[in-house]
């Protein structure tokens, strides 16, 4: 199988089918993940990295739970099929950074509506990605509609969706960073529009 992408959780394979496989790393490979990601370890520790490995697991099977205890319509969620207590398979959907990287600032600015009437019925249904990050974790489908594609990082407590609502989470760096830099102040202004006004 194809390996699509790694992150500190999840390495995702192409399946060929029209679906990928996201599959739990192990602890080397996570470990391996995080100190490519972390150097150089002044803000991230090395010595954090076991306590970082650890809450990223707690997370993750926390959040695979969620997947089959929500109203929300599968589709959604990318179609997903929870295979055991980490793994899941997915549609195969073009990642929004992908899109980004090729849309004109017009398309730009209609998926980013198009995502936040998506969290504003999340955070309605009471299940949201934890910091909103529209570039890794939402994708778009086959039939064009904004999908959360990350099944492992999910709030579904009223409080800590208000929690991250209030702190404006979407506005960390690492949700703004990837985002084409002409499309930044609209991002943060719809988000913070929707979402701090509810």
């Amino acid at each position: 199988m194809k390996v699509l992408g790694r992150g500190w959780q999840y390495t995702v394979y192409d399946l060929g089918n029209g679906r990928v496989l996201k599959k739990y790393n192990s602890l080397l490979t996570a470990y391996m993940i995080m100190l490519r990601d972390c150097f150089p370890y002044v803000r991230d520790p090395i010595w954090k990295l076991p306590s970082y490995y650890c809450g990223c697991r707690e997370t993750a099977l926390s959040s695979i739970k969620k997947i089959s205890d929500n109203s929300l319509e599968v589709w959604m969620l990318a179609n997903p099929k929870v295979l055991n207590d980490f793994d899941y398979e997915q549609d195969r959907v073009i990642p929004i950074h992908d899109y980004f990287q090729q849309a004109s600032s017009e398309d730009g600015e209609k998926i980013i509506d198009s995502f936040v009437d998506f969290n504003k019925l999340l955070v309605a249904n009471l299940l949201i990605d934890k910091s909103f990050n529209i570039t890794k974790n939402f994708g778009i489908d086959k039939l064009g509609r904004v999908v959360l594609i990350d099944l492992g990082e999910l709030y579904s407590s009223k409080a800590g969706i208000e929690q991250q609502i209030k702190k404006r989470i979407w506005h960390s760096l690492y949700v703004i960073k990837p985002i084409p830099t002409k499309l930044r102040p609209y991002f943060l202004a719809k988000m913070d529009d929707a979402l701090l006004t509810q």
